[in-house]
């Protein structure tokens, strides 16, 4: 008996340890999430969860990368140390604002923890639904309306996608219904890939057809289904000149190189051309000859001018550079005028500088209609030029082509659904649109990742290329161009009605209460006239802060003045000395989605902000004793990134030895940092990354198809 005890003893010893060494190891899974792929691995002893880290490189940096790294620093934590039987995704709170990031994380760690378990699936996810046609609302693009769809399921098959309210411009919702909603209904998949330039849009109605598989009984988390990519190479032969980005910076060089009667390739990420300069309003011109003949002179001293400009960026600018941009950008307001399908504005304006110099112009298509039809265009214009001269969307380049020798002889692109282009040319221009969608280069060179009004596809691949063959940077740290300051996370839900969302706006915005920055530190002798022009000075984010007393005194008789955002009001019109006895309500919603913390006290404060201490600035301005405080969190949402590679006056990049790569030119905001001063705001005089993007375009095409020509 004895015996047979020791044996059964050993047996299930033995099975024991079986198990353990089935759950020791890595695990790891991938779910879509707001850009792209989200992956979670999960590291497991003995049985138990010893870490857990998630990953989401293609997440948009201050929405999506903030949620990755608010699990990896602080919300896996509560999950760690848990045995892999026990284990329960209940326990993971999702982040405010970053709902489908939140979501791909959650299946992907569920599904990681299923294989530590040895299952490779459940068996209670299944893609059933009731048949029927089901309508769902969700954040998109837009601030002040909501996506809303209609979804139809028949035989468990999205049958339909119908568009109620698009929640988005119409030229970034094209994008989704011509190219996205086709796709997720020929995939049937929530796993389909985003549309460049549209993955806010893109995201929303993944968001609202997992609500309708909801509503139809089903579980939205089978309906993740990876979507096959195809593997092949197709080589491109034959241009003159490649043009890496069809922005503005882009298109001026695709349009330059055209006339020079060069041969032309257009790639271009999006699905759409015009990237940030559809989004802006219009660029510097320095006296266009056009306008001056109408004026009667000259609206500016142009070596005045340049002076200035030199002065300001403490002669750091590279001067050649500068005087190139105020010597040329007029000529290229009348070129595109006279030649393509855009008409500029009569009269010049100043902008916000000491100096009322009138330099700066909003544009259109010559029917006053919007830039993108004067977009399309144009190109369509150019490359009738040459009957080999295309481009294509949704084109990623993702390295350039050098021989043997080091010369640069094309680009290497990956196609949206996963084939690889080799296009082969004589000239590369690079015009990507700068670095501020890349967490990692913002973190690196502009001290944390920035909320963009600008489109995140502008991820610094243009730079990365270069300096992969040498390049030198310039002025990399440049502040990014900044002129909205707003909530952490805009609320675009209906939990709050527009006046209220314009009231806890309007507290974020408020110069005469205490302002920190991201650190904790005193901000606001840093403001000036708007915060909005001053808020990048504190960093990423900043924090309005409030007493219990003041709070009080908003709930009883108002706000002294209503504070409105430059840009990204959501309506509303409440009135100023008003009591607003719905405070609390305001101040709730706006905690939950991440914009307000509170405690009782200064020290539990800079806890909940995630400061050291926020002693010194409150004594600083006068900030007594309270039974409560409040922080309103607010971001600076920027447009782009100002520092890129070193450039000579052809446009030509340069090695760190000042010569320059051989058939290599940056354009726009891939090289901008020439005009400007390291860690100094940009340049106030009116839409100068704008007109640098236009006027650097058509230099470096007209130059990179003259040597390619050999003219």
């Amino acid at each position: 008996m004895l015996k047979k005890l020791k044996i059964a003893g050993a047996i299930l010893a033995a099975l024991m340890l079986l198990v353990s060494a089935k759950n020791n190891g890595t695990f790891t899974s991938s779910a879509t999430g707001f850009g792209g792929p989200v992956t979670v691995t999960v590291l497991v002893n003995d049985g138990t969860i010893t870490d857990i880290k998630a990953e989401g490189n293609k997440e948009t940096a201050a929405i999506g990368g903030h949620a990755i790294a608010e699990y990896n620093s602080r919300l896996f934590k509560n999950l760690k140390n848990t045995q892999v039987q026990n284990f329960s995704v209940d326990k993971l709170d999702t982040v405010s604002g970053a709902s489908v990031t939140s979501k791909a994380v959650r299946i992907a760690l569920v599904e990681a923890v299923k294989k530590a378990a040895g299952n490779k699936s459940s068996g209670k996810l299944t893609k059933n639904v009731k048949d029927g046609t089901y309508t769902a609302s969700a954040p998109s693009y837009n601030v002040t309306e909501l996506m809303t769809l209609s979804v139809t399921f028949k035989n468990n098959a999205i049958t339909e996608i119908a568009v109620k309210e698009s929640g988005s411009s119409d030229a970034i919702f094209a994008t989704v219904k011509d190219n996205f909603i086709p796709r997720l209904l020929k995939s049937q998949s929530l796993a389909t890939d985003a549309i460049t330039g549209a993955t806010v849009s893109s995201s929303a109605v993944k968001t609202i057809v997992a609500d309708a598989i909801t509503q139809a009984g089903g579980t939205p988390d089978a309906w993740y289904v990876p979507v096959k990519k195809v593997n092949k190479t197709k080589k491109i032969e034959g241009y003159d000149v490649i043009v890496v980005g069809l922005g503005g910076s882009g298109l001026t060089a695709y349009l330059g190189a055209a006339e020079q009667g060069a041969s032309v390739f257009g790639i271009e990420k999006a699905a759409k051309i015009g990237g940030n300069s559809t989004n802006t309003s219009g660029p510097m011109a320095i006296n266009p000859p056009s306008r001056v003949a109408a004026n009667g002179g000259k609206f500016v001293e142009e070596d005045e001018l340049i002076d200035d400009w030199m002065e300001y960026t403490d002669g750091k600018a590279k001067k050649e550079m500068v005087s190139l941009m105020v010597k040329e950008s007029g000529g290229v307001l009348d070129w595109l005028e006279k030649n393509y399908d855009f008409k500029f504005g009569d009269t010049l304006k100043a902008f916000f500088n000491p100096h009322p110099w009138k330099v700066w112009t909003a544009y259109t298509d010559k029917m006053g209609k919007n830039k993108d039809i004067g977009y399309v265009n144009s190109l369509n214009a150019a490359m009738k030029r040459n009957s080999k001269n295309t481009y294509m969307l949704e084109l990623t380049a993702n390295s350039l082509i050098t021989d043997k020798s080091g010369k640069i002889t094309g680009v290497k692109a990956t196609y949206y659904d996963g084939t690889t282009y080799e296009i082969y040319g004589k000239t590369v221009i690079l015009a990507t649109g700068g670095f501020i969608g890349d967490p990692e280069m913002s973190k690196k060179y502009l001290g944390g990742v920035w909320h963009t009004r600008a489109l995140t596809q502008c991820d610094g691949a243009g730079i990365k290329m270069a300096q992969a063959l040498g390049a030198a940077l310039y002025n990399p740290d440049v502040a990014p161009v900044a002129h909205i300051a707003h909530l952490e996370n805009i609320i675009r839900t209906d939990e709050l009605t527009k006046d209220q969302k314009a009231i806890l706006t309007s507290m974020v915005l408020d110069k005469n209460t205490l302002l920190v920055d991201g650190k904790g530190a005193y901000f606001n002798d840093q403001v000036g006239k708007l915060i909005a022009f001053d808020s990048w000075k504190a960093g990423p984010n900043y924090y309005a802060i409030y007493t219990e007393e003041q709070m009080k005194g908003i709930k009883e008789k108002g706000l002294a003045k209503i504070n409105v955002p430059t840009f990204y009001a959501q309506g509303g019109n409440p009135a100023a000395n008003v009591p607003v006895a719905d405070l609390d309500k305001i101040i709730e919603v706006a905690t939950a989605k991440g914009d307000a913390f509170s405690a009782v006290s200064l020290d539990g404060l800079a806890k909940a902000i995630g400061v050291s201490s926020l002693n010194a600035a409150a004594e600083k301005a006068g900030v007594g004793k309270s039974s409560r405080y409040y922080a309103i969190k607010g971001a600076t949402y920027v447009y782009s990134s100002c520092g890129g590679v070193d450039i000579d006056t052809q446009m030509r990049v340069l090695k760190t030895n000042g010569k320059a790569i051989e058939n290599l030119y940056a354009v726009g905001n891939d090289s901008i940092g020439v005009l400007l001063e390291s860690k100094k705001a940009y340049v106030t005089y009116g839409g100068a990354a704008h007109g640098w993007a236009l006027t650097s375009g058509r230099i470096a095409g007209t130059n990179a198809a003259k040597q390619a020509l050999g003219k």
